[in-house]
């Protein structure tokens, strides 16, 4: 020992040091060794009576969004509530924002966001009650301020549903945080069941994002933003927005309804060109469900498919091809009549549609006030002929454009069955295919307006006023609806006597004089009250048809649990 002492003490300082180093790089190398190793093998000791074996405690499986997916073949213009108009548009809304009303089935508006109203003994004031505590997605409370910006908004941008209150709404006054009072020109015994229309905004939000515009210190009332984003207090909020490809939503926690299991939590609509390739999704699982415009014939397919429900019910809907009254040749009347009696109404119902009744006038078979003494055209070429021989465009060469919906085959359909008929008077048909939203834009005005559109005619409210004032008054001119640019001063008399009429049977006694005189006058092709189907994987459950426009298609109404 004391040898080696010594020659430890006989070390350098420097030898010392170069020793410590090369001690350190040893180790350092052990530990890189052992880590690309991964780590050591241990054996699980194996269990005795009086032992117990035990493992690591796994990590806690990320819970599974509830995720719904909706196929569609049409693209929607924007999100704005204020511009809403057809069922897709719908469907966006009212996933998004809440109305001040909500629509029933066969029956009168219920509460919601007002909770109660009252209106004064002459129909002209109306007091709405807001129900406290409703969020919006930016966490502010909605108040009676919220509902009537909401309102002034859509007066002033003239745009969606704003004809239902433009010239009726004179002032919209807030009486107090929950109360709100609107104050019309004139008693207008429908004007609860409109309201489930007017979709509640978040002024602030609103404000928040506006541009330059025209509205003074509202400048574009936020038009831009809107179009791709929300400021609702409905179920979901958007999250993502491709335009013609998809859209995203997802759950809105703080929602004034609550949750219950099973809602989906996230909802992707996807746009598909193609039905085919929409059936072909559906029956593969990738879409939980596809929109109601396939043909009669795939769903009737579909019934025979494995896990998937097609679902059917009477509709408060009218298929019509408009005729546009303000250009040659339908600005004849006796054409417009030759072409009623050339049309194989039967053959359309029983081949193309697989169901359904011929259309009865305007107003549904199903739909309130509905009206029976109307003029039913039936297929007669013999009269078709009269008629045109009547017209002063007899023995002139006439060419017509019948403009559907692109991808929609029942419309293409129908359109085939009528250049068929209509050639046997003289008149030939080209058939154009065109996007929704094209064709939406096409109808703003009388000379963009095309000869023929074939329109889907959905109840939006619970009222003949739907299908009347919406489709014959001049203040309705410029919609899918009235792309007739019928004009009758008679019956826009009617229309506004219908309205301020409180009694409800002298009210429908006037829409029936209005759809008598519009069939008489062959304003359109009444053609049919269509049966609606739509089809869902079999684990979706909770759907319920309430025959108005898009408000079907509110899925927090659904239940996903069983999706797999």
């Amino acid at each position: 020992m004391g040898k080696i002492r010594k020659k430890i003490k006989a070390l350098t300082t420097g030898q010392t040091i170069a020793i410590f180093l090369v001690i350190v790089v040893i180790v350092a190398a052990a530990l890189l060794l052992t880590m690309s190793k991964g780590p050591a093998e241990t054996t699980t000791p194996t269990s005795t009576p009086t032992e117990t074996a035990t493992s690591p405690t796994a990590s806690p499986s990320p819970k599974k969004v509830l995720e719904f997916v909706y196929g569609t073949t049409q693209e929607t213009g924007t999100f704005d509530p204020a511009k809403h108009r057809d069922e897709t548009e719908t469907m966006y809304v009212v996933n998004t924002y809440d109305p001040l009303l909500y629509p029933t089935k066969g029956g009168p508006p219920k509460p919601w966001v007002a909770e109660r109203w009252e209106a004064s003994e002459d129909g002209k004031v109306w007091t709405f009650y807001i129900r406290k505590g409703i969020k919006f997605h930016s966490g502010r409370e909605l108040t009676a301020e919220d509902v009537a910006f909401s309102m002034q908004r859509v007066l002033d941008l003239g745009t969606g549903f704003s004809f239902l209150w433009k010239g009726l709404v004179e002032k919209v006054e807030v009486v107090d945080k929950y109360t709100v009072r609107f104050y019309l020109s004139q008693p207008f015994a429908e004007f609860p069941a409109t309201l489930i229309h007017l979709f509640i905004v978040d002024k602030e939000e609103v404000l928040k994002h506006k541009q330059d515009g025209p509205f003074g210190e509202y400048g574009d009332y936020g038009q831009a933003w809107l179009a791709e984003h929300d400021a609702g207090s409905g179920p979901y909020k958007v999250v993502e927005y491709k335009r013609g490809e998809r859209a995203v939503l997802e759950k809105f926690d703080d929602y004034w309804a609550g949750w219950t299991p099973g809602k989906p939590e996230r909802v992707i609509i996807l746009v598909v060109g193609e039905q085919a390739t929409l059936v072909s999704m559906l029956k593969k699982g990738e879409v939980d469900m596809v929109e109601q415009w396939l043909p009669a014939d795939t769903f009737e397919a579909l019934k025979k498919v494995p896990g998937i429900v097609v679902k059917e019910d009477p509709d408060a809907k009218l298929f019509f091809v408009s005729m546009n009254n303000k250009k040659p040749p339908f600005d004849d009347v006796n054409v417009r009549k030759a072409v009623s009696y050339a049309i194989d109404y039967e053959a359309i119902i029983k081949n193309v549609f697989r169901g359904g009744v011929q259309a009865e006038g305007p107003i549904p078979v199903i739909a309130p006030g509905h009206c029976k003494d109307v003029v039913v055209y039936h297929y007669d070429i013999e009269k078709a002929k009269e008629y045109m021989a009547k017209s002063k465009y007899a023995g002139q060469k006439l060419k017509v454009q019948y403009v559907y919906v692109s991808g929609v085959a029942v419309e293409e359909q129908v359109g085939l069955i009528i250049k068929e008929g209509l050639k046997r008077i003289g008149i030939d048909v080209e058939l154009v295919p065109e996007p929704w939203s094209r064709i939406v834009e096409l109808v703003k005005t009388p000379e963009t307006t095309p000869d023929m559109v074939a329109i889907f005619h959905t109840l939006k409210y619970p009222s003949p006023d739907s299908h009347t004032y919406l489709m014959f008054h001049p203040k309705a001119h410029g919609t899918y609806m009235s792309c007739m640019w019928y004009e009758n001063d008679e019956v826009t008399e009617l229309l506004d006597k219908a309205r301020t009429t409180l009694d409800q049977q002298e009210r429908y006694k006037l829409y029936c004089e209005v759809t008598k005189k519009v069939t008489e006058d062959a304003a359109a092709l009444f053609i049919i009250n269509p049966v609606h189907r739509i089809a869902y994987r079999d684990y979706v459950k909770g759907y319920d048809y309430i025959g108005i426009l898009g408000f079907d298609l509110r899925f927090y109404n659904l239940d996903i649990s069983g999706k797999p």
